[in-house]
């Protein structure tokens, strides 16, 4: 069992897409319509620099799933950085869930200590990284490749950024 961060209930399953490419019209596990839905994550960046993003996701209603692309929170990520510590750009994150909307808003004039922040968090249920596999045709029995993902061009440590 994951050990939960957040008090309030676990809300929404998370799937991170790596390809930035790859766009979801459809769910990758029922393949029913996507939608949007925009809320504010709740991200963990090494050591001690929690982060709320307001992002809009891809959403399946059916599965209860948010689908984030890479990229784009990282492109966040390393936006937000810039003004608060530059140096922390690079570190291991972990996406842990999604926050209130008012403790959010509330949240850009008064910071919240962190374990107060807690009381307002939903952990997300589940969490995967989409892979895909290489199309093409391949010899009866054999499986087909994952195509590798390619590698972050904005959240990477020791890179001169500027705005």
């Amino acid at each position: 069992m994951k050990k939960k961060f957040g008090k309030l209930q676990s809300k929404f399953n998370f799937s991170l897409n790596p390809y930035p490419e790859l766009r979801f019209s459809t769910c990758p596990d029922c393949e029913k319509k996507t939608g949007q839905r925009k809320v504010p994550l709740f991200i963990h960046v090494e050591p001690h620099n929690p982060i709320f993003l307001n992002y809009t996701n891809k959403y399946c209603s059916h599965c209860d799933m948010l689908i984030g692309h890479k990229h784009e929170i990282e492109h966040l990520l390393r936006i937000a950085f810039e003004e608060i510590n530059s140096d922390i750009i690079g570190n291991s994150y972990m996406l842990i869930g999604t926050v209130e909307n008012k403790v959010w808003k509330g949240n850009l004039v008064q910071k919240l200590p962190l374990n107060e922040l807690r009381n307002y968090v939903h952990d997300f249920k589940s969490i995967q990284t989409i892979s895909m596999t290489i199309g093409g045709w391949f010899l009866e029995g054999k499986e087909p490749p994952v195509m590798e993902a390619p590698a972050s061009t904005e959240w990477v440590k020791d890179r001169v950024y500027s705005s």
